[in-house]
């Protein structure tokens, strides 16, 4: 039996070896040629090779002869050879808003166009048009995953797909990359707002709006609570609820882990990235509504309490509020739309022109539209402080996180140059395979460079360094980036995260945790890891000495069998 199982296998591979010398199946993956008068079995043969690709990670994709990068998560090969892709990959690659209704519904809108694609049915419903599909839609680990080669031709992209080098090739011209937002749009008609919650006497909206903010990104998909009264019982450090908060604290408590909570006490997702926007990225926030949910944001509220009725700023007749004066923001909202025609008559003050965000308040329903009001764009300060959380993962995507900046971005540390280099030695807890590394891009438009060191014993180690990964960010925001290849490390092995990180126009690119006033002391722990910046990349100084800080440089690693 053993040997028979083992020739079978040889014989398998040895055809397959054949056909890649003998080149028997070519660039058209719909066709199977003929092979000494007997016909491929495109059921046996294709599901090996659509394995070997999937399972490889070797599939590659260039947008108009440029490398377009995603998540493995995002697309495969099926057994028909075809290239499918998630909700996730059709948003980056076609600027669109897809979100998946009652589990079967993939709702598909690119500005003035729409799509509908259903599981088990190979057409879809384009505009008005019912269009016959190469494929049916497929429910792969929860999520629908569509034909690329249909949506591209949809949308009048061109698309070649060759199984041979696992190369895809997408062209578009300009105008068919151009999309326009629609003037107007609301997530409460599409179903990806939160419940509207209401944080009573107590200041603490800013924990309202960042959770308010995550159950957006997950609507329709998945519809849960978390609690906003964990992030504000386990905030980072020791701070008067009194005195209010920011997104960096509620940053701080998510990128650690420590939540966010769902109704059973256990966290219930890893937030992996996020893009943080200021009041003049008006446009930019209107794309992170359309294709992600929800933006918290800050604003200044011209009253004392939870009502804005008293204030000369708003208008209660239309729930319209715009303030123009010089007071930084002290409360937190959720942008959840936006209308460029609401007219500028519907504000108590003269501002300049129309439009308007729609934003979600947390002061109970009893308050605005159902909870709900509109600021204006000219508000002196909406936007700002914004922030997006455009992935939440599962709890079990990574097993471990390796951290040294509990408490959170709060700082910055630099030579007054737009690059520096930076680098975290950690300890391996176990036989572990390091997988991604985590930093913060503190302004538009970051370049980086992520390197690894095994065995880094010492500093001098560092200049062993190994490139993982490289690219750059648009947006300034959180970013999870994994490596190339995870490399394997040995418990109790020292390693190091390496980043050279360049930002234009920055004098300290770097995010570092500290001991900053507002904290009671002895929350920034300097023994949980050891970092280093250094001027050239050759020369380091200690982070811990240097600033008393600690280094924003996560590690995330797999358990290994």
């Amino acid at each position: 039996m053993r040997f028979t199982r083992r020739l079978a296998f040889y014989v398998i591979a040895l055809a397959i070896l054949i056909l890649v010398k003998l080149n028997t199946f070519g660039e058209d993956y719909s066709s199977v040629e003929t092979f000494r008068g007997a016909q491929l079995e495109s059921d046996v043969f294709y599901p090996l090779i659509a394995r070997s690709i999937n399972e490889g990670h070797l599939l590659k994709l260039s947008l108009n002869e440029e490398d377009f990068p995603f998540s493995p998560d995002d697309v495969y090969v099926n057994d028909h050879l075809q290239v499918m892709v998630s909700p996730a990959f059709l948003r980056e690659l076609f600027s669109c808003s897809a979100r998946v209704y009652d589990d079967s519904h993939l709702f598909v809108e690119r500005g003035e166009e729409t799509v509908s694609f259903y599981l088990n049915q190979q057409s879809a419903i384009f505009g008005e048009e019912i269009v016959e599909l190469t494929g049916e839609p497929a429910n792969r680990g929860g999520v629908i995953y569509v034909p690329l080669a249909d949506v591209c031709k949809m949308f009048d992209y061109h698309f070649r797909w060759s199984s041979k080098n696992y190369q895809v090739k997408i062209t578009a011209e300009e105008d068919a990359m151009a999309v326009n937002l629609p003037r107007s749009y609301d997530l409460r008609k599409k179903s990806r707002t939160a419940s509207i919650r209401n944080q009573g006497s107590q200041t603490t909206c800013w924990a309202f709006a960042s959770i308010e903010a995550l159950e957006s990104s997950l609507l329709p998909e998945r519809k849960v609570t978390f609690d906003e009264k964990d992030m504000v019982a386990n905030k980072p450090y020791a701070y008067s609820d009194q005195n209010g908060g920011d997104y960096t604290m509620a940053l701080a408590y998510l990128l650690s882990w420590k939540g966010p909570v769902d109704e059973t006490g256990e966290v219930a997702a890893h937030v992996q990235q996020a893009r943080f926007f200021n009041q003049d990225d008006i446009d930019d926030i209107k794309w992170a509504v359309y294709k992600y949910g929800g933006v918290s944001t800050s604003i200044y509220a011209n009253v004392s309490g939870a009502n804005l009725k008293d204030s000369s700023y708003y208008n209660d007749a239309t729930n319209a509020y715009c303030y123009m004066g010089s007071e930084s923001p002290n409360h937190d909202v959720v942008i959840i739309g936006w209308d460029d025609r609401y007219e500028a008559s519907n504000f108590s003050n003269s501002v300049p022109g129309d439009g308007a965000f729609i934003c979600q308040n947390s002061w109970g329903t009893s308050f605005g539209e159902e909870g709900v009001f509109y600021v204006s764009y000219y508000d002196m300060n909406v936007g700002d402080q914004g922030v997006s959380y455009m992935n939440l993962e599962a709890v079990n995507n990574y097993d471990e996180i390796y951290q040294s900046d509990l408490c959170g971005w709060n700082g910055q540390i630099g030579y007054n140059k737009e690059d520096v280099t930076a680098a975290n030695i950690y300890r391996a807890r176990g036989n572990e395979t390091v997988m991604a590394a985590g930093f913060y891009a503190l302004d538009k438009n970051t370049d980086y460079e992520i390197y690894f060191v095994s065995n880094c014993d010492t500093v001098s180690t560092l200049a062993k360094r190994v490139k993982v990964a490289e690219g750059s960010v648009k947006n300034a925001g959180y970013y999870t980036v994994s490596f190339d290849n995870g490399v394997v490390v040995s418990p109790g092995e020292l390693f190091a995260i390496v980043i050279h990180i360049t930002t234009p126009g920055a004098d300290h690119p770097m995010a570092i945790e500290y001991q900053s006033a507002r904290m009671e002391a002895g929350y920034v722990d300097l023994s949980d890891g050891v970092g280093y910046i250094s001027r050239n990349g050759l020369d380091w100084e200690n982070v811990e000495d240097k600033a008393s800080g600690n280094l924003c440089l996560k590690a995330y690693t797999k358990r290994n069998e």
